[in-house]
């Protein structure tokens, strides 16, 4: 579970760090807890349980309500402070991609419907269109589909 801030708004997702697919993200606005357990609920309804899941410093990723989140999704989250560099790394390099793709280079409406949007159509972007240069020039839907056998 990743979450990133800018001003009033934050954005949380959840990804596969194999794949760099971002499985599910939104907008939250305040930061809930209930809302980033839903978050984590719908992306491993989705798409199954993780095998390994890293959360952010933030103290939301650590109530009761996230941890039975975590719970039901039967996996230990593992503190980014504790993780490995390269992951935190990472993380940093996808908000900072999120960033200069779509916020600077369409300067959003100041509304919270604009800014998700936003935000939204990114996502799709990044994970269908983008090539990555650490997939190997591939996207992450289609490596996705071929670590889990649907293509």
């Amino acid at each position: 579970i990743l979450k990133w801030q800018r001003k009033t708004f934050v954005i949380v997702g959840v990804m596969d760090l194999q794949s760099r697919k971002l499985l599910a993200a939104d907008v939250l606005h305040p930061l809930d807890p209930q809302k980033v357990a839903n978050l984590l609920t719908t992306a491993v309804t989705k798409f199954g349980n993780p095998l390994a899941l890293v959360v952010g410093i933030d103290k939301v990723f650590q109530t009761p309500l996230a941890k039975a989140a975590y719970e039901a999704a039967e996996v230990q989250p593992v503190d980014l402070r504790h993780g490995k560099v390269s992951v935190s790394i990472f993380i940093r390099s996808l908000w900072r991609s999120l960033e200069w793709e779509a916020i600077h280079c369409r300067q959003p409406a100041p509304s919270e419907e604009s800014f998700r949007q936003l935000i939204l159509d990114w996502v799709t972007y990044y994970n269908v269109e983008r090539f990555h240069q650490a997939l190997g020039y591939d996207k992450p839907d289609r490596r996705w589909a071929t670590l889990h056998g649907e293509i």
